[in-house]
């Protein structure tokens, strides 16, 4: 179960344990790449009203924080932290991509994507 992003006390970890250890593998492969994520709005008739699109950089991955990206294009400076769910990334292929800002990134490592319930 996911929920607001930033919302950390309120996330149900699947994986408690991941990434507790900073030297994972999986955390060393994917901090400091380019990540796409799409952050899905569902309402409570689990209808898809909204969604947006954003990228970031891997900074840390923590149990406190889960994964925390340094976002890039128009809310670049801002950091974005999102449930620590391995399984939600996958690897991606190369290309162009646009984010609901309208700033194009190339080449993301890794996308995300996460389900938001609004009442």
């Amino acid at each position: 179960m996911t929920r607001k992003a930033g919302d950390s006390d309120k996330w149900t970890e699947l994986d408690p344990e991941a990434f507790a250890d900073r030297r994972h593998p999986i955390l060393r492969a994917m901090r400091g790449t380019l990540i796409l994520v799409r952050l899905n709005q569902i309402d409570a008739n689990d209808e898809m009203i909204s969604f947006e699109i954003l990228a970031g950089r891997l900074v840390r991955a923590n149990r406190s924080e889960g994964f925390v990206l340094s976002l890039v294009g128009k809310k670049s400076g801002q950091e974005l932290c999102l449930p620590l769910v391995p399984a939600a990334f996958n690897m991606l292929g190369p290309g162009r991509y646009q984010l609901s800002c309208g700033s194009v990134i190339e080449d993301p490592a890794f996308l995300g994507a996460f389900d938001i319930h609004r009442p």
